[in-house]
């Protein structure tokens, strides 16, 4: 990755000044979203011969922030970033990772709604949304975020138009849920400067087959990576993941994906090593864990919202799932995030 100072004086050799990229890293940041983002700006450098891109990595309130590894960043502080970085031309992408939900900074929101009256582009990796959602800066923009965050988000921002799709870029806005969905996004900015054949030497350098956007949803993604070992399991994954409120039954499932119960259950035990009972489950309970931690609604609640019919019914399976009961857990994560914060 290169140094937040490296690039701070290039110019083009075409004559014109290269795009500025800045990064605005918040504890706990993503480093694979970060390095995917910042490596198809270096592929398009390379490629084109001269600098045709430049970065910057700055945060709010640090000259250094740890991401979700402890692997600390060098970073310049906003308020020093010169003014010709953060013109019309310019794209601020703000990195968030576990932690984000719970980071606020008054000096960041200002600075944010303040580049968001000059028309500069504004958006966010990974759970970051939580951050711009919070500065209002997604009101009438559609965004995303990653599944684990997908209901909290929506709990919190009930106003906004969150989608489950990998990438979402919407005028002057655009958001992505983090991982190697952050390499697709940026192709797409390397295709809006420079066209198709400049995305296909860069995608040819990473094997990646096809640049993904917008229509493609996290849960779909999922489902691809069993498509073509069974086209009946990956359906069956994708039903199961937009029904996480309303469980259908197995023997339902297995009917809609035109298969039988039986042949459902070895198919999954085969790939998955679970029953389709039991990884539905599983999913539903990964959905409550995220909502204990990142929402403070009531277990009850969050429990219908899981499929499970009362508070107790989700106590006893997340008890043999997590070893703690559901306060336990949202006080433990608590407790983790401030001590998380107070070492950073």
């Amino acid at each position: 990755m290169q140094n937040a100072e490296s690039n701070l004086d290039v110019k083009a050799a075409s004559g014109s000044p290269p795009r500025d990229f800045t990064f605005v890293l918040i504890p706990g940041f993503s480093l694979l979203a970060l390095s995917c983002a910042i490596d198809v700006l270096r592929a398009a450098n390379a490629d084109a011969g001269h600098p045709v891109y430049r970065w910057f990595l700055a945060s709010a309130d640090n000259d250094s922030v740890n991401s979700s590894s402890g692997l600390p960043l060098p970073t310049h502080p906003i308020t020093q970033l010169e003014h010709d970085v953060l013109t019309d031309r310019s794209v601020v992408a703000v990195c968030g990772g576990d932690g984000s939900h719970n980071y606020h900074s008054a000096s960041l929101t200002r600075w944010l709604r303040q580049l968001a009256t000059r028309d500069v582009m504004i958006g966010s990796l990974s759970d970051a949304a939580f951050v711009l959602a919070d500065c209002g800066l997604f009101y009438n923009h559609l965004s995303t975020i990653h599944w684990k965050c997908l209901d909290a988000y929506r709990t919190r921002f009930p106003d906004l138009e969150c989608r489950a799709s990998i990438l979402e870029i919407d005028r002057r806005r655009f958001s992505c849920a983090g991982g190697t969905a952050s390499l697709d996004l940026f192709l797409h900015f390397v295709h809006e400067d420079f066209g198709a054949e400049e995305v296909a030497n860069i995608t040819d350098n990473y094997f990646h087959d096809a640049v993904r956007d917008s229509s493609i949803s996290q849960h779909m993604a999922q489902a691809y990576r069993y498509a073509n070992r069974n086209k009946a399991l990956a359906q069956a994954l994708h039903m199961m993941a937009q029904n996480l409120d309303q469980p259908l039954s197995i023997t339902s499932i297995a009917r809609q994906v035109g298969t039988t119960h039986r042949s459902l259950d070895r198919t999954f035990n085969k790939h998955l090593g679970l029953s389709p009972g039991k990884y539905f489950r599983q999913l539903r309970l990964a959905k409550a864990a995220a909502l204990l931690q990142q929402t403070g609604l009531p277990v009850s609640e969050i429990a219908v919202s899981c499929g499970f019919n009362t508070a107790s019914h989700l106590g006893t399976h997340f008890r043999k799932s997590y070893e703690l009961t559901p306060l336990q857990y949202r006080q433990q994560s608590s407790t983790e995030h401030s001590e998380a914060n107070s070492a950073g």
